[in-house]
């Protein structure tokens, strides 16, 4: 496949996209994996919409979040994960990624290949699993997030739905005490906004980002919400789900 056919992302969103054999052999190895190597303590997963557009958005302090977050949704619903452009093309690494269906941004600029993939996945009804901040938090704390969630949320209005992830900085070295890292994954409350009309979408983004942030915070412990420690603002267009 030539890097220019890569950069068309529009097929992750296709109606047989969920069926893949390539996507559903790589998800089941991955989970049957994860259940064996780690112990993983999930709550709030119940919570997941059953349908429709879904943004699932988490921090990021290790390299393993983005793998061990992908098999939650294992035999749940089909989820489209979006990872830095650099993972593309490293060993299994990149293969595996590309088969399970991955949208790959280059950070830092405006990558429209991938923005119209992740619209499309979210216009299709399917789940985005995204990292706000758009790097691994070099303190293991909530880092400033960039604007793309705020973005997609004024361009789609899909549910968003936070997870807090820690423990896996206990990787590898719980084995030395022939012990299974223990990995915790913290599902908040679903949410959506209803932006009022004639709000910007500079304005959005900045509105959404922020809250949005401070909601994913409360699903971590204190001493990991880093700049967004505040409690969320309470805000008249913000609906429960």
């Amino acid at each position: 496949m030539s890097k220019s056919s890569r950069r068309d992302f529009q097929w992750v969103a296709a109606a047989d996209a969920p069926t893949r054999w390539q996507r559903r052999f790589w998800v089941t190895s991955l989970s049957l994996v994860e259940r064996l190597l780690l112990n993983s303590v999930v709550t709030g997963l119940e919570k997941l919409p059953e349908q429709g557009p879904v943004i699932v958005y988490y921090n990021h302090t290790h390299y393993l979040d983005p793998f061990t977050l992908s098999t939650r949704f294992w035999r749940r619903r089909y989820f489209v994960p979006v990872a830095k452009v650099e993972l593309e093309d490293t060993f299994f690494v990149g293969p595996a990624l590309r088969a399970n269906g991955t949208i790959f941004i280059n950070r830092g600029e405006a990558d429209l290949p991938a923005l119209r993939g992740m619209l499309a996945v979210l216009k299709a009804g399917y789940v985005l699993v995204i990292a706000p901040e758009g790097t691994r938090s070099p303190t293991a704390t909530l880092i400033e997030a960039e604007k793309g969630l705020g973005l997609l949320v004024y361009r789609t209005n899909p549910v968003l739905m936070p997870v807090g992830i820690w423990g896996a900085q206990s990787f590898p070295s719980a084995y030395k005490r022939l012990r299974r890292p223990k990995i915790y994954h913290h599902f908040g409350a679903p949410f959506r906004f209803n932006l009022p009309p004639k709000m910007s979408r500079k304005e959005a983004e900045t509105v959404v980002t922020d809250y949005a942030m401070r909601r994913l915070a409360q699903c971590l412990p204190p001493e990991m919400r880093g700049v967004y420690a505040d409690p969320p603002p309470e805000l008249p267009f913000v609906e429960e789900i």
